[in-house]
């Protein structure tokens, strides 16, 4: 069976998208800087009203950054969730009030990294969580980089070290596991299918 288009955009919420599913309402939990959390009244093709809790996010983007030989461009940054370091490709929030998603995607290339881009081409989007979140990623690859002075912002920024890697050297952390974080995973895994 075909499943109709489902677009939660950015900080939005579904309308049921022909599913049967109709919206009653929410009660916000918690409003933070970033995110806002809030339980939502369902109520499912059966009249059975039911309420999930969720997480409502501003939106995304990530980069995979290209050199001409072929390397990826990552960054080891301190995520503290999980209390340690990981390799991803650059991102980060749609936080600036106006900024289209491909002059979010520049701006984050040159605070996480340093690098230009002569070419930013979307690849899409994705859904992080979608059990329990809205998050959605803009996906984008960067070929013909040139390095810049990098402008970091924030302290995790300012502590996170840029690494370029051989396909080679990517696929080994990624069969060793020390590649874990899915837009990494996701973003490279577009590009190398030509999305």
């Amino acid at each position: 069976m075909e499943q109709p288009a489902c677009d939660a955009g950015v900080g939005g919420h579904l309308s049921g998208s022909g599913s049967g599913f109709t919206h009653l309402g929410e009660v916000v939990r918690y409003q933070g800087r970033m995110i806002k959390m809030s339980s939502m009244a369902w109520r499912g093709p059966d009249g059975v009203e039911f309420e999930r809790d969720y997480v409502d996010h501003p939106g995304a983007v990530a980069i995979v950054p290209l050199l001409d030989d072929g390397s990826i461009v990552l960054v080891s940054q301190f995520r503290t969730p999980l209390g340690c370091e990981t390799l991803e490709i650059p991102a980060g929030v749609m936080d600036k009030n106006g900024e289209s998603a491909i002059d979010a995607a520049a701006r984050e290339l040159g605070e996480e990294t340093g690098y230009v881009a002569r070419e930013l081409v979307a690849l899409g989007s994705i859904h992080t969580a979608p059990g329990w979140a809205n998050e959605r990623i803009e996906l984008f690859v960067a070929r013909g980089l040139r390095a810049e002075q990098r402008n970091a912002d924030g302290i995790e920024e300012q502590f996170m070290k840029v690494v370029e890697l051989s396909e080679a050297e990517y696929d080994g952390l990624v069969a060793s596991g020390d590649v874990t974080d899915a837009k990494t995973l996701l973003g490279v895994l577009m590009v190398r299918s030509g999305s």
